[in-house]
C-alpha cells in the first residue's frame, strides 16, 4: 500500500467496507492500494474510518467498536457512515464465518462463502427472527438481494479460472505482517454429533480421532455461492446448525452481522470460513479465512469501472428505492403457497437418487439448449410422479436461477384458481430477477387496478412486456417458469386461457416454461414429453425396496424382508403409478409391528390381468378406508363409524382450502378428538399434522377423485354426494358466522381504523381460521351445491342480519373483492320470479359492495357508516331529519328503527313502512342508540 496522504473529499468516496472483528479490519488496510488523510466527521457519527483507494474505487473502511457486534451494531455503523459520506454507491461486508459441510457442498476451512440470491432468498436470511406458533417458530420478512453492479462482477469472477493466483497475490502485504497466522493447523471437521470434550478450551487435542468425518484432501480453496444465514448469536452446535440450514433449504455459512445491513444498506456479503460453527471452534482459521474473504473482495472492486459506479444512484437512494418497489410489490395480492419451496411444501418429496435419471437429464438439457423448443410439457397419468419430479427440478434449477414457480392444488385455497396466478408468477420474477423488478413495479403503480384486470391483461403488462425487454442473444440470462399441475385449477375456462397465454411465450427464445399435461384441453402445439412404462417400473421399484426396508428397520428389523419376488409383484399391482406405491408404503407403515400383515392385505388384492392403473388404485383406496374400521367393533358400531367418516371425508375432499382438524371440528360443530379419532388410520391417505392448527391435506387429489366417483369407489359405504357435501358446508359456513361474527369484531372501537394496521395476531384471534373460511366460501359451496334459494330461507335470513358484520370481517382480512365476486355468484343462483324479495336485496347487496368497496377495504369500520347513507333501489327512503344522521339501532325484533341526528332529534320509525312514529327532541351529543326489554320483560320497548 502507498500511504500517500492525498486530500479527498467526502463526495469522493464511493465504496463502503464494513468489517466487524479487528482481524478483518486490519487485512481490509492491507488490501488498499493507497491510503488517504482522515476527513472530518459530524458530531453524532462516533466510526472511525480508513480512507483509501482501491483499484479506481475511493474506498470508507469501517469496523465495530470493540466488544460490540450484531446485526443492529452493523446497521448503525452503516447508517453513521451513510451519514457523513453521502455519495457512497454500495458496500462490501466482509469477514469470517461458520461454514456448513454437506453433502451438497464441499465447504473447507478456508474456502469463501458469497452471498447470492437462492432458494426462494436474497442471499442473506435472518434465521432467528419471527413468530412462535402453535405448529412452530414461522421465519418473517425478506432481506434484499446484492445491488446488480456487484452481483454482475460476481459473475465475471466465477467464469476467471486464475482466482487462487490473483487471491495469492493480494495476500503478499498482510502474509508480512505479525499477526498473520502463516500456519493455521489442520482442518478438521468432526461428526455433528460430538461434541468437543473439553469446553472452555481452544483446542481439540483430547478430541477423539475417531468421530472425524473421513473426506478426500483438497489442497485449494473454492469459492461457494448461495445463501448465508444471520442472526444475534453465535452459532456453534453442530446439530443445531444442520437443523436450522435444512429448515433454510441448505446454507453455506454462519454470521452475526449481514442481517441488519441488506434492507437499509445495498451490499455483498464475503465470508471466508474460519471455523464448522460447531463447539470445535478456535481462533487458528481466523487471519487466513479473512484474507481470503478480503482477496475476494478486492477482485470485485477491481472489476468495477469507476465511472459506471460513480453514475449510479447512492446506497440511501438504492434503499429508498427499493422500499418503494417493495411497496409496490406489497400490495398486489399472491398465492402465498404458489412457490414450490412454500413452507406448507416443505414436507413434500423429491425424486430419490437413481429415479427419474433420463427424464431428469432430458429436462436440464432442454433448460440449457439455446436451439429447444421454449415450452416443456410432461404428459402422464395422474399418480405417475409428474409433481415430484416437478419439485426436484424447481430445487435443483433454483440455484441456478429458477424465475417463478407456481404449484396449482385443487382445494387448495389461492393455489386452487388462476385468480392471483399472474400476480403470484410477476412478484416471484421482481424479487428473483433483479433487472426485472423495476420494470413490474412500474406497470403496477400504472395501473393501481391491475389485480382486477382480466387475467390477459395482467400477462401481458406484469410478464410478458417485462420479459420482452431483454434480448435473444447467447449472453441474455434464459428465464424459467414452472408450473405444476394445471389440471388442478378450477375453473377450466381460465386454464383454456392460461395456455394461450403461455402460447405467447413461444417467441421469446430466452424464457423457458415447463408445464403439465392437461389430456382435456387443447395443447396449442405445444410438445408432449412421456416416461417410458420401462423407466417408471424401474423407478418405482427403487422406491418401494427404499420405503420398505426403511419400514423394517424401524419396526422389526428384519434385512431380507421383503423379498425381490414381493416387491416385483407391489411393482406390478401399482401399474405405473406412483402414487399407489406411495399409499401402500405409507399404509404398510402405519401397521409398525404388524405391517407384514398389512402387505399382505395389499397383496391379496391381486392384479388381474386388464386392470387399469385406476382400477388399482381404487382398490388400495378401498383397502385402506376398510382397514380404518376397528374389525372387533359391533355392525352397529361399524356402521355408526363408517356414518361419521362419511361425513368427514365428504367435507374434507370438498373443502375450498384445507383446514386443520381444529378448525374442522369447529366448522362442523363437533370435537376435534372425534375426528382426530376417526381419522386416525388414515395416515397414507390423509398428511394429518401433529400440531392441531397445521392443515389436513390429501396426500393425493387422485383420493378427492376416487371419493366423489361412484364408478371408481364402487362402494356406497365411503361414496360422497358431492352436492350434499357443499350444501352441508354451507349452512355449517351460515351458523359459524351467525355465532360469530358481530360490529367491531375485532374490538378496536374506532371507525377510521385501517385494516392494515391489525396485527395478524389478533385478526387470527378475533377471526380464526374456520371462521375466515366460511366467510370466504359459503356462498361457492351453497352454489357447487346447487341450492335452491327461496324467500326468508336460512341464506335470506343470514343476509338480513349479518350482512354488514359480514362485509366488515371480510375488510379486516382484506379479501372484500372475493366477497364481491361471491355476491355476483350468489345474484345468478337466484329466481327473481321465485324469491323476489331475496333477488332485490342482493341486487342492492351488490350495488352497496360496488360502490363502497375501497372504503370497506380501507376502513371496514366505515362499512357501518357507508350503509347509513345508502339508498338501495327497492329499499325505504326515511326522511324527516334536518341534519346528518349519527347513529341508528333496529329493535330486536326488527319491526322499528331509532334514528339519532345532529339536529338534535331522535326519532322511532316503523321499519316495514317509513312511517315515522315518534320524535323525541331536545336531545344533546348523541354518540348511539339501543333498545331493551323492561325489567318485567314486557313486550313494550324502550329506548334511548
Amino acid at each position: 500500500m502507498d500511504r500517500q496522504q492525498l486530500d479527498k473529499k467526502h463526495s469522493e468516496y464511493t465504496i463502503g467496507w464494513i468489517c466487524a472483528l479487528p482481524i478483518e479490519l486490519a487485512v481490509a488496510r492491507e488490501m488498499l492500494d493507497e491510503e488517504h488523510q482522515d476527513l472530518p466527521q459530524s458530531p453524532p457519527d462516533d466510526n472511525l474510518y480508513r480512507l483509501g483507494r482501491i483499484g479506481e474505487h475511493n474506498t470508507v473502511i469501517v469496523g465495530f467498536p470493540a466488544g460490540f457486534t450484531g446485526s443492529s451494531q452493523a446497521a448503525r455503523v452503516a447508517s453513521q457512515m451513510q451519514t457523513t459520506f453521502k455519495s457512497i454507491r454500495f458496500g462490501l461486508m466482509v469477514g469470517i464465518g461458520g461454514g456448513v459441510p454437506s453433502r451438497r457442498y464441499d465447504i473447507r476451512l478456508g474456502d469463501v462463502v458469497v452471498s447470492q440470491p437462492s432458494n426462494g432468498h436474497g442471499g442473506i436470511i435472518q434465521y432467528d427472527f419471527g413468530k412462535t406458533r402453535p405448529d412452530g417458530f414461522e421465519r418473517t420478512g425478506f432481506l434484499n438481494s446484492p445491488p446488480t453492479a456487484l452481483l454482475s462482477a460476481v459473475a465475471s469472477l466465477k467464469a476467471n479460472r486464475d482466482l487462487e493466483k490473483k487471491f495469492l497475490r493480494h495476500l503478499s502485504k498482510p502474509t508480512r505482517q505479525p499477526w498473520f497466522a502463516q500456519n493455521a493447523g489442520p482442518d478438521v471437521l468432526y461428526c455433528a454429533n460430538y461434541n468437543h470434550d473439553r469446553p472452555g478450551t481452544d483446542d481439540c487435542r483430547e478430541c477423539k480421532t475417531e468421530h472425524v468425518e473421513q473426506r478426500q484432501p483438497r489442497e485449494h480453496f473454492i469459492v461457494h455461492y448461495g445463501t448465508i444465514a444471520s442472526g444475534n448469536q453465535v452459532m456453534r452446535d453442530a446439530t443445531t446448525r444442520d437443523n436450522v440450514s435444512k429448515d433454510l433449504g441448505g446454507v453455506l455459512c454462519f454470521e452475526m452481522e449481514a442481517a441488519g445491513l441488506m434492507n437499509h444498506f445495498p451490499c455483498l456479503v464475503v465470508r471466508g470460513i474460519c471455523d464448522y460453527a460447531d463447539s470445535h471452534k478456535n481462533k487458528n482459521w481466523q487471519p487466513f479465512a479473512a484474507g481470503l474473504a478480503a482477496a475476494y473482495a478486492k477482485e470485485v472492486l477491481l472489476l468495477m469501472p469507476a465511472a459506471e459506479v460513480e453514475t449510479g444512484s447512492s446506497a440511501v437512494e438504492l434503499m429508498n428505492q427499493n422500499l418503494e418497489f417493495n411497496k409496490v410489490l406489497g400490495n398486489i395480492p399472491t398465492a402465498v403457497e404458489a412457490p414450490f419451496n412454500a413452507r406448507k411444501r416443505e414436507h413434500d418429496t423429491a425424486c430419490l437418487p437413481d429415479t427419474r435419471v433420463a427424464l431428469l437429464k432430458q429436462i436440464y438439457e432442454w433448460r440449457d439448449g439455446m436451439d429447444s423448443p421454449n415450452i416443456f410439457w410432461l404428459s402422464g397419468l395422474a399418480g405417475y410422479g409428474k409433481s415430484t419430479v416437478a419439485r426436484t427440478v424447481a430445487a435443483r434449477c433454483f440455484k441456478k436461477g429458477l424465475s417463478a414457480s407456481f404449484f396449482f392444488t385443487k382445494g387448495g385455497g389461492d393455489v386452487g384458481h388462476a385468480g392471483m396466478f399472474v400476480t403470484s408468477i410477476a412478484v416471484q420474477l421482481a424479487n428473483n430477477v433483479p433487472d426485472l423488478k423495476p420494470v413490474i413495479c412500474d406497470a403496477i403503480a400504472k395501473h393501481s387496478n391491475i389485480a382486477s384486470l382480466s387475467l390477459r391483461e395482467q400477462w401481458g403488462r406484469l410478464v410478458l412486456a417485462p420479459l420482452s425487454l431483454f434480448g435473444t442473444d447467447q449472453s441474455t440470462p434464459k428465464f424459467l417458469l414452472i408450473v405444476d399441475a394445471l389440471d388442478e385449477c378450477t375453473d377450466e375456462s381460465d386454464v383454456r386461457i392460461i395456455l394461450q397465454l403461455f402460447a405467447e411465450l413461444r417467441g421469446s427464445h430466452q424464457t423457458r416454461l415447463r408445464i403439465q399435461h392437461i389430456p382435456e384441453v387443447e395443447h396449442y402445439d405445444f410438445e408432449l414429453h412421456g416416461i417410458q412404462q420401462s423407466v417408471v417400473e424401474h423407478d418405482i421399484r427403487v422406491f418401494l425396496g427404499h420405503e420398505l426396508r426403511r419400514i423394517s428397520c424401524k419396526y422389526f428389523d428384519r434385512t431380507n424382508w421383503p423379498s425381490e419376488q414381493i416387491i416385483n409383484r407391489l411393482v406390478q399391482n401399482a401399474s405405473g403409478l406412483f402414487i399407489w406405491a406411495a399409499t401402500a408404503c405409507r399404509f404398510i407403515s402405519e401397521g409398525k409391528q404388524f405391517a407384514p400383515d398389512r402387505l399382505d392385505s395389499i397383496l391379496d388384492q391381486g392384479h388381474t390381468e386388464g386392470n387399469t392403473p385406476e382400477k388399482q388404485l381404487n382398490d388400495i383406496y378401498s383397502t385402506v378406508l376398510e382397514q380404518s374400521i376397528p374389525a372387533g367393533f359391533s355392525g352397529k358400531e361399524k356402521e355408526k363409524l363408517r356414518s361419521m367418516l362419511k361425513s368427514q371425508l365428504g367435507s374434507i375432499v370438498t373443502l375450498f382450502s384445507p383446514l386443520s382438524i381444529q378448525s374442522l371440528s369447529n366448522l362442523m360443530e363437533t370435537r376435534d378428538d372425534k375426528v382426530s379419532q376417526t381419522l386416525h388410520d388414515l395416515h397414507a391417505i390423509f398428511d394429518i399434522p401433529k400440531e392441531p392448527n397445521s392443515a389436513l391435506r390429501l396426500h393425493h387429489p387422485s383420493f378427492r377423485d376416487f371419493l366423489l366417483d361412484k364408478k371408481r369407489s364402487g362402494n356406497a359405504k365411503f361414496c360422497v354426494d358431492e352436492k350434499q357435501a357443499h350444501q352441508s358446508l354451507s349452512a355449517h359456513c351460515m351458523r359459524l358466522m351467525s355465532k360469530s361474527l358481530k360490529q367491531d369484531l375485532l374490538g378496536i372501537g374506532r371507525p377510521g381504523a385501517p385494516a392494515t394496521e391489525i396485527e395478524n395476531d389478533r385478526l387470527e384471534r378475533c377471526l380464526p381460521a374456520e371462521v375466515q373460511y366460511a366467510c370466504l366460501y359459503w356462498i361457492q359451496h351453497a352454489q357447487k351445491g346447487g341450492s335452491q334459494l327461496r324467500d326468508d330461507d336460512q341464506v335470506h335470513r343470514f343476509l338480513k342480519e349479518h350482512l354488514l358484520h359480514w362485509l366488515e370481517a371480510l375488510g379486516w382480512m382484506q379479501k372484500v373483492s372475493e366477497g364481491f365476486h361471491a355476491i355476483v355468484s350468489l345474484e345468478s343462483m337466484i329466481s327473481a320470479q321465485r324469491c323476489p324479495r331475496l333477488s332485490e336485496f342482493v341486487h342492492d347487496m351488490k350495488r352497496f359492495v360496488l360502490y363502497h368497496r375501497s372504503a370497506i377495504e380501507l376502513a371496514p369500520l366505515q362499512t357501518y357508516c357507508s350503509a347509513l347513507v345508502f339508498s338501495p333501489a327497492a329499499s325505504l327512503t326515511l326522511e324527516g331529519h334536518s341534519n346528518p344522521v349519527w347513529a341508528v339501532a333496529f329493535s330486536p325484533d326488527g319491526k322499528q328503527l331509532a334514528s339519532a341526528s345532529r339536529d338534535r332529534t331522535v326519532k322511532l320509525w316503523d321499519a316495514g313502512s317509513g312511517k315515522a312514529l315518534q320524535t323525541l327532541e331536545g336531545q344533546s351529543d348523541i354518540n348511539a342508540v339501543v333498545f331493551w326489554l323492561d325489567d318485567k320483560q314486557s313486550p313494550e320497548r324502550k329506548w334511548q
